[in-house]
């Protein structure tokens, strides 16, 4: 009986001390519990400037391309384009070829009844170099002229220019000056419009060495500013009111060459 008491007391005291042992473990256990809950969270608090990073360097890589690849600066006006330009702009808006001049290597030149040439049987006149002749109509590299011997020529066996043009000349933005320079071949009209604004100065001078060539000048209401243009060397004049001013030259039957400079200030 004292033997089995004794026992009983034995494991008393050993089921006490695993208890204390577990409640002792258990404080202990916490703080590693904790230690790895806090351990990610500076591996994890990269990760998202990271991933971050990069989205700048890529938009900032693209807009250099775009800037690159674009004529006009990534921060100018969209709606005024031609502005940014520092160079002046000549868009021509018609151009019609009334008269050639035969100008045939293998002079001379031969005209066609159709515009073809890959045989002989339609041929039906030739022309010496230095003939003008009037064009009625282009297709595909052909003239079709008028005259004493009307048919076909080669557009490509021709001096020839545009007989009625339209140009817009438009001012860059540091720019306020333009050297135009043009030749016709036989008769026409050339126009040159320019948007300006009443009490602006407009300077035309000729710089052709073969004459005194400056266009007339027309104001958006129609009204001739510069009315014999061929007697003077140069031109300053107020600009009465703004629009679209014509610079216009005309030609005679045999043509001629001009260069004139136009400012405005």
């Amino acid at each position: 009986m004292l033997l089995h008491g004794s026992w009983s007391r034995l494991i008393g005291v050993v089921t006490v001390l695993t208890l204390v042992a577990g409640c002792a473990s258990t404080p202990q256990s916490q703080p590693i519990a904790q230690n790895n809950s806090t351990t990610p969270s500076p591996s994890v608090s990269p990760s998202p400037s990271v991933s971050e990073s990069p989205t700048p360097i890529t938009k900032s890589n693209t807009s250099n391309e775009t800037a690159s690849e674009s004529p006009t600066p990534p921060n100018s006006e969209p709606d005024t384009p031609g502005n940014t330009s520092t160079q002046a702009t000549r868009t021509v808006e018609k151009c019609r070829i009334l008269m050639a001049r035969v100008n045939d290597p293998d002079s001379p030149l031969n005209v066609r009844s159709s515009p073809k040439a890959t045989t002989t049987e339609n041929i039906v006149g030739q022309l010496k170099n230095g003939t003008y002749v009037d064009v009625k109509e282009e297709q595909d590299g052909w003239f079709r002229i008028s005259g004493e011997t009307p048919g076909w020529i080669a557009k490509n066996r021709t001096d020839n220019t545009c007989g009625e043009k339209t140009e817009r000349v438009q001012f860059g933005r540091e720019q306020d000056s333009i050297e135009i320079r043009d030749r016709f071949i036989g008769g026409g009209t050339h126009s040159y419009r320019l948007n300006l604004a009443k009490g602006q100065q407009m300077t035309l001078t000729s710089a052709s060495n073969r004459g005194k060539f400056l266009p007339m000048v027309i104001s958006p209401s129609g009204k001739m500013l510069v009315e014999k243009p061929d007697e003077q060397g140069s031109w300053t004049g107020k600009l009465p009111e703004s629009g679209d001013y014509t610079l216009q030259f005309e030609s005679n039957y045999k043509g001629y060459e001009y260069t004139f400079a136009v400012q405005v200030r």
